[in-house]
């Protein structure tokens, strides 16, 4: 290194002229291998044209000199090699060292020490000018490592790739000797090791850092300050000193990861000597750590992301494979018009109908409502809609029908879980409905203008082992109405919390019937109707609405 790598030659140049003008002095600084980097002028501008004469320069036989040492490399050379005289004659224009510290200036100019006194305190100056301008260099270098990092973390999505990135730079920008990253597990109650730089793999994996137990941890997470910590050995808030022996490590600074007011987990930076961190060097951890906190936070997000991308895309795939479990159209009833709504609120619903083809010439009609919805609700639908048609083909009693699939669910399900069903037989040839209602919306049937809720049956299904149900049979006749529905229908709300409610439906119902509508008449307006009611409110619940008329 040469002292021009520290300072550059003009500034060399304005440090000399400032010297030999404060002491009337001629100087010369060198590089190591003597050549001259920056002289003062030999005849000194100066308004005292006295001291501007050749003659009253007075040169040293030895010039008084300081070698300039930084970081303990020689860079260069300061050299006093005379002095201006004013006011005094000589008899001599050549003197040694030790003589001229009693030459005599006029009084502004004074020396008061000698010579090589006054070259040692200017080496002092020049090197605390190379510390400095050192000082700022590496600062400067630290902050386009940070800006480097910075714009390195916004292109990384892997997080083991973000975590131990940011473990080698806080090493890299702070100097330092080692740097371990731990983050909060989900119960946020132990801090788990993401990643290390500059340890080996025994201290890393030397054992659990719970919260309750490390007082080091707790108190940055508690303050959301920095913790130094002057000797990790000796430390009685380290929870593992002798393996920090072990390993070397001295002082350590505890940094909190903190994003948008939320600690995400703690940076341990070591050094394996004793050091104090400055407030440069502290505020320069802070910033690594909040810029690591901001990207493993992103990074994490994206990882959400893709991963809830990836769930919907796979609840959409379960959403067409259950809707293909929803019949497509309606059977072909001599006699009757049926006809089918189905609305569900999600990809998976909670709601399902079913026509099941009796091997009598009857048809079996079941509409459900599962208590939920989403992944949980539909698994539970697909199981009540297999035990239904498993059993409907081999029991013909619709309470022993209904008390095999409960039982079924009640084995399979939990306790939380349970089935609203009304499930009915129609029998083409007797014009007649048998039905049975565990727990489910009562169903309407319209019959010359009156209104009657079909409720006969029990509880809901899947709750108790030892249910019981019962059936009603009724006779239909021409222009009756059934309409079977969950009760995504009755309670649709408007924007003032007000539920649409079971006498809307049946205005609505009456209403259509009144005007003599078909049976896919009746169902379209009941549901205009309650999407006129709820308007642009957005819906809570599945809906299935089955219209049945007799022609």
């Amino acid at each position: 290194m040469v002292l021009t790598e520290y300072l550059s030659k003009e500034a060399l140049e304005e440090l000399v002229d400032s010297f030999s003008c404060a002491g009337a002095f001629e100087l010369e600084i060198l590089s190591p291998d003597g050549e001259v980097l920056a002289r003062s002028p030999k005849v000194h501008s100066n308004k005292d044209s006295s001291i501007n004469k050749e003659e009253d320069f007075i040169r040293f036989e030895l010039p008084a000199e300081a070698e300039i040492f930084v970081g303990g490399e020689h860079v260069g050379t300061i050299s006093l090699r005379g002095l201006w005289r004013t006011g005094q004659d000589s008899s001599s224009t050549s003197v040694g060292v030790k003589d001229s510290s009693n030459l005599a200036l006029s009084a502004e100019r004074q020396i008061a020490i000698s010579p090589a006194a006054w070259v040692e305190l200017m080496r002092d100056v020049v090197v605390r000018l190379c510390d400095l301008s050192k000082q700022v260099r590496s600062r400067v270098e630290e902050l386009s490592a940070m800006d480097r990092m910075t714009n390195t973390f916004t292109e990384k999505k892997d997080l083991k790739e973000i975590y131990q990135l940011v473990a080698e730079t806080m090493v890299k920008v702070t100097g330092t000797d080692a740097c371990s990253i731990r983050v909060f597990n989900e119960e946020r109650t132990e801090l788990v090791i993401m990643a290390a730089y500059g340890l080996s793999a025994k201290y890393i994996s030397k054992g659990p850092i719970l919260l309750s137990e490390s007082k080091i941890d707790r108190e940055v997470v508690e303050s959301r300050k920095c913790v130094y910590v002057a000797d990790e050995r000796t430390d009685e808030r380290v929870l593992y000193k002798a393996q920090a022996r072990r390993e070397g490590l001295v002082s350590a600074l505890c940094v909190p990861m903190i994003y948008r007011g939320q600690i995400e987990g703690v940076i341990h930076v070591y050094t394996r000597r004793p050091h104090q961190f400055d407030w440069f060097e502290t505020s320069m951890i802070q910033g690594v750590a909040s810029q690591a906190a901001w990207a493993i936070v992103n990074a994490r997000l994206y990882h959400e992301a893709l991963q809830a991308e990836s769930i919907r895309r796979q609840l959409r795939l379960a959403g067409d494979v259950q809707r293909r479990m929803i019949p497509s159209q309606a059977p072909k009833i001599p006699g009757f018009e049926i006809s089918t709504i189905y609305v569900p609120c999600f990809d998976l619903a909670g709601d399902f109908y079913d026509f099941i083809e009796l091997p009598d010439g009857k048809i079996g009609i079941c509409v459900a409502d599962v208590v939920g919805k989403g992944v949980r609700a539909s698994l539970l639908m697909s199981s009540t809609r297999s035990a239904l048609r498993a059993h409907a083909n081999y029991v013909r009693d619709l309470p022993a029908l209904i008390k095999a699939v409960n039982f079924d669910l009640w084995r399979e399900s939990e306790i939380s879980d349970f089935v609203t069903l009304f499930y009915g037989v129609i029998d083409p040839t007797n014009k007649t409905l048998t039905y049975t209602n565990a727990g489910h919306e009562p169903a309407l049937y319209i019959h010359e203008g009156k209104i009657r809720q079909l409720d006969v049956g029990g509880g809901v299904i899947g709750i108790s082992e030892d249910a019981e149900f019962s059936q009603e049979t009724i006779t239909l006749s021409s222009n009756d109405v059934l309409i079977i529905f969950t009760d995504g229908l009755p309670e649709a709300i408007n924007f003032e919390d007000e539920a649409f409610g079971r006498e809307r439906v049946y205005a609505a119902a009456l209403e259509a019937w009144g005007r003599g509508d078909s049976a896919d008449g009746i169902g379209k307006h009941l549901l205009w109707e309650m999407r006129r009611f709820a308007g642009l409110q957005s819906r809570g619940d599945d809906l299935t609405l089955i219209t049945i008329k007799l022609q």
